[in-house]
This record gives structure tokens, C-alpha cells and sequence, in this order.
């Protein structure tokens, strides 16, 4: 008896087909796209935020040594 030869493989066997790879990237392209677009949103009341503490610091008129703030002294003396 012959003894059985292995099985011969084609290069199309070892990789994927071009449609899978094409299906493969479009997805992660969109998952790039949501996880970007995710960010953003999440970033846009954070600057908002800046802004608005911005302005707060223009109209200020800087420290004041107010009655709370000289009690607040005198609790932490020794």
C-alpha cells in the first residue's frame, strides 16, 4: 500500500477572501468614526464650560477679604 499524502494547500486557503477584508475595514472605520465623534460630543460642554468660566474671571474685581473669609483665618490659628 502507498502510504497517504498529505493535503496540498492553495494560497487562497491561507487568506481571506477580498470581500471579507473589505467588510473588516469599512468596520472598524466606522467604529474609528463613532469613537471620534463620541469624544467630541463629550468635549463640547467641557469648553463651554471654559468659556463661561472665562468670562467670569474677566468681570471679577479679584480677592476680597470679606467677614467669612477673616473667620475662616482665625479657625485655622493655633
Amino acid at each position: 500500500m502507498k502510504p497517504a499524502s498529505p493535503p496540498t494547500r492553495n494560497a487562497s486557503d491561507t487568506t481571506h477572501a477580498p470581500s471579507t477584508n473589505l467588510k473588516r475595514r469599512r468596520l472598524l472605520f466606522a467604529l474609528s468614526a463613532a469613537g471620534g465623534a463620541s469624544a467630541a460630543a463629550a468635549a463640547a460642554p467641557i469648553a463651554a464650560q471654559a468659556e463661561v468660566a472665562t468670562a467670569a474671571q474677566e468681570t471679577s474685581q479679584g480677592y476680597r477679604e470679606t467677614e467669612h473669609v477673616l473667620d475662616y483665618y482665625a479657625s485655622t490659628r493655633l
